[in-house]
């Protein structure tokens, strides 16, 4: 028959100093030796390596006193390991290997770490598989020194625990405790949830208050600007359709200016040449300067044919006479005349003249002297003087005549001139049209001009931007008039009674909202994994409680079979009774409470739990003696009663190995046998590893292992392979 546990390694483990190996083919191992050699340090090994985390149990203040310490003969180690190798033909542990080996380890740091086939493994992790398994550090699977009542001393709450752990409920009452913790931890969150939603709802409020504002505005505001855009953009192509329509003229009124404006020079340009043609004025001038002084000089010559008659009057008289007061008279008269003649005249050349002449008469009168001329000289001067007349009569009606054909010819040049002058006022009137017509499409032009820069104006203050307004399409229907004015005042109105909303308002009502979805969502999770956890606590609640309820009876029955063969007759009997607290914490390998690495604390929950979890009471009758109470039982009979417990329940649900520490030193040799005798039965069921001193007991080992410590202080390791009558000892 095949054993479970297959392999015990050691090193450094308190007393075993080098690596010591147990191996256990057989399905009974012995472990004897002498007080103080080390022997249940094997079982503290055991212990160690299944999952106790508290040092005492292990007889040790501290982990690291678990680390071999060493001798005056012995170096210390610095690190303790445990190796246990299983069986997993069975497929007790969720591996498809056929062994599973479990490792613990500690060094002097006070670090410690778990390996399951050779990889890490948490304790809260690794626990739920060892309960599968119905292992344990504690209770009554591993009973250890100085424990062999430890049935019957422990509490009705931890002899349940016992009861279930030996029944494999253990790993239902951890996930029951897992599930309690979680929802614990729920409800706690449940609650730190609410209390974020309560206080988030009154300030989300507020905010929702302000978005649903901004929202409004927005709105408003995306109505207002489709109707600036549609005003807007009506006005905008109207007026730019109305300078289209005012700058196709201009560019014609422009043509027709510059064609006007060639025209005119032109016609100047014909004038221009049309004085030179006709020699202009200036010949005209030439002309009018010759008569006049052609008649000049008519003047002057017959101002001096009348001198020269004078004189020579003057002389023919003066030859016959003196000067007489006649011929001063006469004198006087011809002065007067001449003087009045040189006033007529405008010729200052003549009026010199004629005024030296009559101061030259004068002083002849005065000097009473008539000049004496020689008579044919002064007719001969009068007859050159009269030629000269002649001559220039000529001259003068040459020069008239040829005036007259220059004034002939300038009338006609005049009337040219004049039709011409006529066609470039008649141009010059129509180019000033023209400037006229143009300047009225300019102005108008600028009107337009102004009033695209009044919708831009109007457009920017009310914070658009430019380019928004020349991207504007032109709408289908006309959106103008004091109508649309009158709302889109009403809309601003609107805008600034709602006011501005801070931005930040706005983004913190959407991170709030997103927050106060995430805590809804979340509450409604938690609630639900709280739901969920209240189920599995009642499947597990529902699960321990049949399954215990239908053990229960069979042990009750086994227990009484038992009893009465270790005290040869006698009634005994378990019960439940009262509600219980959850398990006290024992172990958290031996309660199944929350699982926790080790060092880490442990919470335990206050609640009670529902009725059908109760702790178990001890009802014994032993022939020939009356008892009120345990109590009253001796220490022998106390092992006994917890002996006839600890075969009951393996007799109803067998675990995979038992590990008991002298839990015979207490039986007589009759007891010992019978213990002895139950061993050897119940290991067709279990494999047992007991430390005893009892020969008896030995006896039903099929292998004994023996532990001696010499002089080193260091523990050694003998075992001797019972296989017939004839031992065969080895050394290991």
């Amino acid at each position: 028959m095949s054993t479970f546990l297959r392999r015990l390694e050691l090193h450094g483990f308190k007393s075993f100093a080098g690596k010591t190996t147990l191996e256990f083919p057989s399905r009974i191992a012995g472990i004897v030796g002498p007080n103080g050699s080390g022997k249940s340090n094997v079982i503290d090994a055991l212990r160690w390596v299944l999952g106790e985390r508290e040092a005492k149990q292990l007889r040790g203040q501290t982990l690291e006193n678990l680390i071999f310490a060493g001798t005056p003969k012995k170096p210390p180690m610095g690190f303790a390991s445990v190796t246990l190798v299983f069986d997993n033909r069975d497929g007790l542990f969720p591996s498809d290997a056929k062994e599973v080996s479990l490792s613990r380890r500690v060094d002097r740091s006070g670090t410690s770490s778990f390996l399951l086939n050779d990889e890490e493994i948490r304790l809260r992790d690794l626990l739920p598989l060892l309960a599968r398994a119905k292992l344990g550090t504690r209770g009554i699977t591993m009973i250890g020194q100085g424990q062999s009542t430890i049935f019957v001393e422990s509490s009705p709450d931890a002899r349940r625990t016992m009861i279930e752990e030996v029944l494999g409920l253990k790993e239902f009452r951890m996930k029951k405790h897992d599930a309690e913790r979680r929802l614990a931890s729920s409800e706690a969150n449940l609650e730190k949830v609410r209390a974020q939603i309560a206080e988030l709802t009154p300030h989300l409020s507020f905010l929702r208050r302000q978005r649903k504002k901004w929202e409004r505005r927005a709105e408003i505001a995306t109505e207002l600007r489709d109707l600036e855009d549609r005003y807007y953009g009506g006005r905008m192509h109207a007026l730019l359709r109305e300078e289209a329509a005012l700058t196709l003229p201009a560019g014609e009124l422009a043509l027709r200016g510059k064609e006007a404006s060639r025209e005119i020079e032109k016609l100047e340009e014909g004038i221009r040449a049309l004085k030179r043609e006709s020699g202009g004025e200036g010949e005209a001038h030439r002309l009018r300067e010759g008569i006049s002084l052609g008649f000049s000089r008519q003047a002057e010559l017959e101002r001096a044919l009348a001198r020269a008659e004078v004189e020579m009057e003057y002389a023919e008289k003066s030859a016959h006479r003196d000067i007489t007061a006649d011929a001063a008279l006469s004198a006087l008269k011809f002065s007067e005349s001449e003087l009045r003649r040189a006033l007529a005249s405008q010729d200052i050349s003549l009026v010199r003249s004629v005024i030296e002449g009559v101061l030259k008469r004068i002083e002849e009168t005065i000097g009473g002297k008539a000049e004496k001329k020689d008579a044919s000289l002064r007719a001969e001067e009068q007859k050159r003087l009269v030629q000269a007349l002649a001559e220039l009569d000529i001259e003068m009606k040459a020069l008239e005549a040829k005036r007259e054909g220059l004034l002939a010819e300038q009338d006609k040049a005049n009337e040219e001139f004049r039709s011409r002058i006529e066609a470039l006022e008649a141009r010059k009137n129509e180019l000033r049209k023209i400037e006229r017509e143009a300047e009225l499409q300019r102005f108008e032009h600028e009107k337009v001009q102004l009033r695209l820069q009044e919708v831009e104006r109007e457009w920017l203050a009310f914070g658009r931007e430019k380019g928004e307004l020349a991207a504007l399409p032109e709408p289908e229907e006309a959106a103008e008039g004091q109508e649309i004015e009158r709302k889109m005042f009403r809309l601003r109105g609107q805008i600034a009674e709602v006011g501005e909303i801070d931005q930040a308002l706005v983004a913190e009502a959407d991170e709030s909202e997103k927050r106060h979805e995430f805590l809804t969502r979340e509450l409604e999770d938690v609630e639900g994994a709280a739901d969920d956890l209240k189920k599995l606590i009642r499947d597990l609640e529902l699960r321990i409680h049949d399954d215990f309820k239908k053990a229960f009876k069979k042990i009750n029955e086994e227990f009484q079979t038992y009893f009465a063969l270790m005290f040869g007759g006698g009634k005994a009997r378990l019960r439940l009774e009262r509600p219980v607290k959850k398990p006290a914490l024992l172990d958290a390998s031996q309660g199944g409470l929350e699982v926790a690495e080790e060092g880490a604390p442990s919470a335990l929950p206050a609640e009670e739990e529902g009725p059908e979890t109760k702790g178990v009471e001890i009802e014994v009758s032993i022939p020939r003696k009356k008892i009120a109470n345990l109590d009253m039982l001796s220490g022998g009979e106390k092992s006994l009663v917890s002996l006839a417990a600890l075969f009951a329940l393996i007799s109803v649900s067998p675990p995979p190995f038992l590990v008991l520490d002298e839990i015979d030193a207490a039986l007589d040799d009759a007891n010992a046998r019978r213990f002895a005798e139950l061993v050897v039965s119940f290991s067709k069921k279990s494999q047992f590893v007991i430390v005893t001193h009892n020969h008896v007991t030995m006896e039903a080992a099929d292998v004994l292992y023996g532990v001696t410590m010499a002089d080193d202080g260091v523990s050694k390791l003998l075992s001797i392979q019972l296989t017939d009558p004839e031992l065969t000892k080895k050394a290991k």
